[in-house]
């Protein structure tokens, strides 16, 4: 009976780990958009094409989630070359710091809502943020023929926190660019 009991604990254990996986993201399949305000009257957006990492994800255990990414912010597209400057240049500083990175660590719920707790790093500040986030999946991807989820998430961010302190103003005072950076990741990642 005792053998029973410990050979059960063991595959019980065992199959935790197995629902485990690690994906990777697929940067023709996924987008990470910002969005910001200009000149007080529109809010502009652009993206960023080149994102890479890894999610860690188990649906039996959704608050074990972790996840790496790295951004390379040379990539950023706007559909307008001086906007697209603009932003590597006078906001990001691409040459500089050519990358936004982000390493979520744990998982918290907040009133049934999950968010990711990690670091994000952009212009050289590291800041800890609260990502809220849901997955979809493990499903079949038809063209690789693995497993794959959708991890979408989003936040909003002031970038004076992170150093890009670009404050031209209007002469009635609105400042070009708005200071809340809103983020929104739509991200296809595959099974390693």
């Amino acid at each position: 009976m005792k053998i029973n009991f410990i050979l059960v604990l063991f595959v019980v254990c065992f199959s935790t780990e197995i629902d485990a996986q690690t994906y990777k993201i697929d940067a023709g399949h996924s987008t990470v958009q910002v969005q910001v305000e200009r000149f007080g009257v529109i809010d502009v957006s652009g993206r960023f094409k080149e994102v890479d990492g890894l999610i860690n994800y188990n649906p039996e255990d959704i608050l074990q989630t972790t996840a790496e990414s790295v951004i390379k912010v040379h990539s950023y597209d706007a559909n307008n070359k001086g906007g697209e400057d603009a932003v590597k240049g006078v906001f990001l500083e691409a040459d500089t710091y050519p990358e936004i990175r982000f390493k979520g660590m744990k998982v918290i719920e907040k009133k049934g809502t999950q968010y990711l707790v990690g670091d994000l790093t952009i212009h050289g500040v590291t800041k800890q943020i609260e990502l809220l986030f849901t997955i979809k999946g493990p499903l079949l991807d038809l063209p690789t023929r693995k497993q794959s989820i959708a991890f979408n998430g989003s936040i909003t961010i002031n970038r004076q926190d992170y150093g890009i302190a670009f404050d031209r103003q209007l002469p009635n005072g609105i400042k070009l660019v708005g200071n809340d950076v809103k983020i929104t990741l739509m991200i296809l990642a595959i099974a390693e």
